[in-house]
């Protein structure tokens, strides 16, 4: 009987495993080739300048870097808090506040990048005295701060828009969104710079143009019908800055940190290796976002599916989320550290071809120490990511200030006199693995113990996900009809009114016969639909997911009470008119359909039969 049951989770486990499997496959290539494709511009930049312009205009970029970290902080407090908090309204159905979330985002990014942009062009010296800038490198660092600053604020909304695009399902359209952005960045350095030899003001505005051109391309899209979460200023949920900012805090602390790190780090090479040190770091730091493309990927997914998981009350589909994302990129990263290591002497010479120099030694050095601390990386995004997403911010402000500050820059001060460059590299590393211990401790003293399950170390309150439910997985037609009874069956064990029992259970058979019929067909693609019935004081949820192709129930309910005929789409008809409330999303690839009888006479107390 024992095994029976095992038995039976285990299956459950398995179909559960399978439909987010298939997400996840699908989605995580794309977000990893997303971050990859915008590192393509830092690197082309990086030869540009240091193939066509001299060695230290690389210096002059990496100098800029701290002035990208603020960029990224604002970006950062915007991304973080719209991704969570828009995932726990998705989560729960609530559209209408997602919009206005995604809305509120997209107006503070305005607002922001309109001030940097005006700091800028009004005091481009005084930015570059604050960089670090010395007197031969200010007046270029200068001229690359005007020429960025046009560029500001479709970078800042262009991030928000990318985003929201994956809710949208609209991943495609955001891969070609970066493509052109490539395509016009390459472009127009060979035009400005190699043909027009404008330099460094060259190399600036190609950049600036060509985030342009990304925002347009992206933009273009939320004018149209089919944008879900098209913005809008009637929605902006302005009280909801306090939550934004408290959630997003954490992400801008990390990278604030990492701008006070690159400042004294660049301070430290250039007085215990010079010059070469400094166009050493600057040119690995452009390659780096290329090579944690897949864990930086990863942690996205993770802070966003957490957020919806969480908003769900779903513990098997996050517990899974970990599992799955955690054993599928240690296993890429894995093999990415392995090729970043062997292939250290191309990388370093994509900047510095002559390598007999000392600035070749140092880049590919760095490329192989570095490189070593990838898979303690993976592991701190993953956690880093999901403490967010499930509110632990006194975590994710910590994990902040050690992972972006303490860890490296303590041990770069202690090793770089006696060590030059090498002795900053191996900080680094160091600070990789403190960062990861850190993470490791927190769950222990959190918990007052060591973990003894994957609940324990993901630190799940009480009670979450503990609720009456049922979880069931349909692969055919046949499965339709099977689960119907079953979900009578269940409700009628748990003392439910029989109407409510036989509204769930033929809500579910119409809309299931309907995704099995039009959507497993419409491609050659394998689908699963899940069904998780779930049982609260007052109401009877029921929620349908699927993998197949979009299908909104409500526009076609809409469609069908426009037609003369009665008949017209009589099963959605009825399933619309018997559920009290129907929501639908299309969240990350999934359709999501939510439909809930109110004042069920659940008792949660009651005596089961």
């Amino acid at each position: 009987m024992r095994q029976g049951i095992v038995m039976g989770k285990m299956h459950k486990i398995r179909e559960e495993n399978e439909l987010l499997s298939r997400l996840l496959i699908r989605l995580l290539p794309v977000q990893a080739a997303i971050i990859a494709m915008s590192s393509v511009n830092t690197i082309v930049d990086g030869v540009v300048a240091a193939r066509f312009i001299d060695a230290s205009t690389v210096g002059v970029i990496g100098l800029y870097y701290s002035m990208l970290r603020i960029l990224e902080a604002s970006g950062a407090v915007l991304l973080g808090g719209v991704t969570v908090l828009s995932g726990r309204y998705l989560g729960s159905g609530k559209i209408e506040k997602t919009r206005g979330i995604t809305s509120l985002g997209l107006a503070l990014a305005f607002l922001i990048g309109a001030f940097l942009t005006a700091a800028s062009f009004l005091a481009p010296g005084t930015i570059s005295d604050l960089l670090g800038a010395n007197r031969q490198l200010r007046d270029a660092l200068s001229t690359y701060v005007r020429g960025y600053a046009i560029g500001i604020i479709p970078q800042l909304m262009g991030q928000q828009l990318a985003s929201t695009l994956q809710l949208e399902r609209k991943e495609k359209l955001g891969q070609a969104a970066i493509g052109i952005m490539i395509a016009c960045n390459v472009l127009l350095d060979i035009l400005f710079v190699v043909i027009w030899d404008m330099g460094i003001w060259g190399l600036a505005l190609s950049t600036s143009l060509s985030n342009w051109a990304y925002f347009l391309v992206v933009g273009h899209y939320y004018l149209t019908k089919q944008a879900q979460l098209k913005p809008s200023l009637r929605l902006i949920l302005w009280r909801e800055i306090p939550s934004l900012v408290k959630i997003g805090f954490p992400n801008a602390l990390l990278v604030i940190c990492l701008a006070g790190r690159s400042l004294i780090l660049n301070r430290l090479l250039l007085t215990y290796s010079g010059n070469d040190g400094l166009n050493a770091a600057s040119s690995f730091f452009m390659i780096v976002g290329l090579l944690l493309a897949v864990s930086l990927g990863a942690g996205g997914l993770v802070r966003m599916l957490s957020s919806v998981f969480l908003g769900e009350d779903n513990r098997e589909s996050l517990l899974s989320l970990i599992r799955i994302v955690s054993s599928y990129s240690m296993i890429l990263v894995t093999g990415i550290t392995i090729l970043t290591i062997a292939l250290s002497s191309i990388l370093a010479g994509i900047f510095y071809p002559d390598r007999t120099s000392e600035v070749f030694r140092l880049t590919r050095q760095l490329i192989i120490i570095y490189g070593c601390g990838f898979p303690a990386a993976q592991i701190c995004i993953i956690f880093s990511n999901y403490y967010q997403a499930a509110g632990h911010l006194l975590f994710a402000n910590l994990i902040s200030v050690v992972d972006g500050f303490l860890s490296s820059v303590i041990p770069a001060l202690i090793l770089a006199p006696r060590l030059g460059a090498t002795g900053v590299w191996l900080a680094l590393l160091i600070g990789l693995f403190i960062t990861l211990g850190v993470s490791v401790l927190y769950p222990i003293i959190r918990g007052r113990r060591i973990p003894r399950c994957l609940d324990e170390w993901l630190l799940l309150p009480e009670g979450f996900g503990s609720g009456e439910r049922i979880v069931l997985h349909l692969k055919n037609e046949k499965d339709v009809a099977q689960t119907s009874e079953k979900i009578q069956a269940f409700c009628t064990a748990h003392h439910l009114p029989g109407k409510t029992g036989f509204h769930a259970a033929l809500c579910l058979e119409e809309m299931a016969a309907n995704i099995v019929r039009h959507g497993f067909h419409a491609d050659r693609k394998h689908h699963d639909i899940e069904v998780r019935l779930v049982l609260r004081e007052k109401d009877t949820i029921l929620r349908i997911k699927d993998d197949c192709i979009p299908f909104n129930p409500q526009e076609w309910y809409e469609m069908a009470t426009s037609f003369e005929d009665p008949f017209a789409n009589i099963g959605i008809r009825m399933v619309m008119e018997i559920a009290d409330e129907v929501g639908y999303q299309s969240i990350l690839g999934l359709n999501v359909l939510t439909m809930i009888v109110s004042d069920s006479g659940y008792i949660p107390d009651s005596p089961r039969t």
